[in-house]
């Protein structure tokens, strides 16, 4: 439980959304699936029928269906039917989760896909998270990891020794945390440094691995 956060790459045909494309690798699951077809779409899935693509669009997304396996799962234990590629994770990084909301998601945050985020968008945030890591001077102290209950059912932070940024006033300013149900913490400590070069990380990936005229990148979360 908690906040789980995606980037995911599909391929670009026409107007199509990644709803739709959603929508069709569920029905390409279910149509083949013996034991899912006991079932209707919809009750298998939660997917209406009417939601799934038809003709040339589905023609078209078919090729590109195969079978994938999720980037922690390394042992490749749990193979699935997928058109879209999740090309980055997060988990609770509030702070670019945050981010995303406000500079993507026009500030309304449902759990739901939204506008593509383009290269443009990509490298503005990589940037902003370089502005921030530079700007980071670590220091030696007590920080909070988790939290514990008390015999009165009073939550109690978990201290440990660790690092805290010594002045947080440009992450603050130009990736400020934000908080929610099981977001994660909220200090400007070594785990939010831990999220930013982890994001560097990601986003610098996938600006070298898309061909953004035949690929588009989305973002959503769940929690």
């Amino acid at each position: 439980m908690g906040l789980d956060m995606y980037l995911n790459k599909m391929p670009r045909y026409g107007s199509t959304t990644p709803t739709q494309i959603y929508a069709l690798e569920k029905y390409l699951g279910w149509k083949d699936n013996h034991e899912a077809r006991k079932y209707s779409l919809k009750e298998w899935c939660g997917v209406e029928y009417k939601n799934v693509p038809r003709g040339k669009t589905r023609e078209f997304y078919e090729s590109f269906y195969s079978i994938k396996y999720y980037p922690w799962d390394k042992e490749k234990r749990f193979p699935h039917g997928s058109i879209i590629d999740e090309v980055g994770y997060w988990r609770k990084a509030n702070q670019i989760h945050n981010w995303f909301v406000n500079h993507v998601q026009h500030g309304v945050d449902d759990c739901e896909y939204h506008n593509e985020v383009t290269k443009e968008i990509l490298e503005k945030l990589l940037d902003i998270c370089q502005r921030v890591l530079n700007s980071c001077e670590m220091v030696d102290g007590q920080i909070k990891n988790g939290y514990t209950m008390n015999q009165d059912g009073q939550r109690i932070p978990i201290m440990e020794e660790g690092k805290y940024i010594k002045d947080s006033s440009v992450a603050e300013k130009l990736l400020p945390n934000c908080s929610g149900f099981f977001f994660g913490g909220t200090d400007y400590d070594e785990y939010y440094i831990a999220d930013i070069k982890s994001t560097i990380d990601i986003i610098t990936r996938v600006l070298e691995t898309t061909d953004f005229e035949k690929e588009m990148i989305y973002y959503v979360s769940s929690w």
